[in-house]
């Protein structure tokens, strides 16, 4: 009887020693935060040729979540997705299907600006990064106007 009590009372205490939704908690390999978390996106501007910012809220700060709300926006293809993802102090890697690769070669320079520039600077300010490498299908890879082989960094418009 008294052990089913002690473990009763350990039970207890253990139980209010979860999460708020303020703190940040890894699951698979990435930072969530909890409900209704905002972040900055970074979306083309009336011109097409800059960036406007658009505040949006997510569930969870996922890389799956921030490419579905720039898919929303058309910064990319609604059919891109999310291979992999790291951190590494403040250096991110992500990995995308081809589907991104594609859509950014359909567009001109001022096009190619939005939809790496919105990913980079949406991505860099969700992480509190300097950097992120961009890879498609887990290689370096040629946006039409450029080798894309490398960290990139604060896209300015």
């Amino acid at each position: 009887m008294k052990r089913g009590i002690i473990v009763l009372a350990l039970v207890l205490a253990l139980s209010g020693c979860g999460t708020n939704g303020n703190i940040k908690e890894p699951e698979n390999g990435t930072e969530t935060v909890g409900a209704n978390t905002e972040v900055t996106l970074y979306i083309s501007n009336e011109n097409g040729n800059g960036f406007a910012e658009k505040e949006a809220k997510l569930e969870k700060l996922t890389p799956e979540a921030i490419l579905s709300a720039l898919a929303e926006e058309r910064v990319v293809p609604s059919e891109a997705k999310v291979l992999s993802f790291s951190q590494e102090g403040k250096a991110l890697t992500l990995d995308l299907s081809r589907e991104y690769q594609e859509y950014v070669m359909s567009f001109g320079t001022s096009g190619e600006l939005i939809t790496i520039g919105g990913v980079v600077n949406t991505f860099l300010k969700a992480y509190d990064a300097d950097t992120i490498t961009i890879l498609v299908e887990g290689e370096a890879w040629d946006s039409g106007h450029a080798e894309i082989d490398g960290p990139l960094s604060w896209y300015e418009s």
